[in-house]
């Protein structure tokens, strides 16, 4: 305690500020509330419509399809929406999240704030994984009964894989939302590559009853990998083995995270 001039004595303020909580959780906090807060939107529409495909190709046309593998049709398809559904919110996430930030030049805000750039990107990165978690475990509480699947075959080549896809859906969002310059920009990325690659990535098929030209193309599909180290989680095999999807599925992520972090320690976020 210090005396005033004329009044009683005054508090001393020399210990330093301490936040209560760090600024990275405030900005994870507030990347998870904010898809959150439009649930009906960010999370039940993007289940909503990958059970519907269960639905349509699973159960009404899995009918009238042969058994992939041995593998009933509604079940094969499953982790491959699956992993569709996780990299389609990661990247709506990251773009809307951090497309508007630059666009309405908020994004200054959180560079003159104490957060650091990584933990600026990390929270972001973050956020997207966490609507992935939520999205994810929504559609496999419904497809999972729908198709009468039974236990996870590879439980550890499947929770290595998820986390992989997870953080490279993430990654794509934020590099996307880094990207864009215009709406129709995002647009464009979603109609011209986001949606190509998933359907060319093996979802709905086993690019073994492709031609050899088409299955060594559909290898170069980055989604390709995505949905085979879901498959083989569940199922116990794909197309290729489950080191190979796993070292892919990496790869990619260690190599997206690079980038999306080159964005941010460069500074290259201008509206």
């Amino acid at each position: 305690m210090t005396a005033g001039a004329d009044g009683p004595a005054l508090p001393s303020y020399d210990e330093p500020f301490r936040a209560e909580r760090s600024p990275f959780l405030w900005l994870f906090e507030r990347e998870v509330l904010r898809f959150l807060n439009i649930w009906r939107y960010s999370v039940v529409g993007p289940v909503l419509s990958t059970v519907l495909f269960v639905i349509v190709f699973g159960s009404a046309l899995g009918q009238h399809v042969d058994a992939v593998d041995g593998v009933p049709y509604g079940r094969f398809i499953v982790p491959g929406l699956f992993a569709q559904a996780v990299v389609n919110v990661g990247f709506f996430n990251g773009t809307t999240s951090l497309f508007e930030a630059r666009r309405d030049q908020y994004i200054h805000d959180l560079f003159a704030s104490p957060l650091r750039w990584w933990e600026i990107n990390a929270a972001l990165v973050s956020g997207g994984i966490a609507r992935g978690v939520v999205v994810g475990a929504g559609v496999l509480a419904v497809a999972l009964p729908l198709t009468h699947s039974g236990g996870v075959a590879r439980p550890l080549i499947l929770l290595l894989g998820t986390l992989g896809v997870l953080l490279v859906a993430a990654q794509v969002g934020v590099i996307a939302g880094g990207l864009a310059k215009s709406l129709d920009h995002v647009y464009a990325m979603e109609s011209l590559v986001l949606l190509p690659l998933g359907l060319l990535g093996g979802v709905f098929y086993s690019v073994r009853q492709l031609p050899p030209v088409w299955d060594v193309l559909s290898r170069l599909d980055p989604v390709f990998w995505l949905v085979q180290v879901e498959r083989i989680g569940f199922l116990g095999h794909g197309d290729v083995g489950a080191g190979w999807a796993l070292l892919v599925v990496w790869a990619l992520a260690a190599a997206l995270s690079a980038w999306s972090a080159a964005i941010f320690a460069t500074g290259r976020l201008k509206p």
